[in-house]
């Protein structure tokens, strides 16, 4: 899987859009983020309302890191949805 095919399932999944960013889908305040760095290198990390990052894993390559993404991201939005808008910190 690469980005695109990212961005498309996680649409697929239900995923509100604010919720996540990854490159071409840039979402300044998304709580979860793909970037690829300057050595090519794939990083996913939680971001907090305050811009504070919390690293959960790197990764060699595009596939890994997407496919790890939508796996993590979709659980997470799952057990979150009944709270989101609701004003409740998860």
């Amino acid at each position: 899987m690469n980005v695109q095919e990212l961005k498309e399932k996680l649409k697929q999944a239900g995923v509100i859009d604010v919720y996540w960013s990854i490159p071409g889908h840039l979402i300044p305040g998304a709580d979860w983020w793909l970037e690829q760095n300057n050595d090519g290198t794939w990083i996913m990390y939680y971001q907090d309302e305050r811009g504070n990052k919390d690293i959960i894993k790197t990764f060699t390559s595009e596939k890994e890191a997407c496919e790890f993404f939508y796996n993590y991201v979709t659980i997470r939005y799952e057990k979150a949805k009944p709270y989101i808008g609701k004003g409740k910190d998860l």
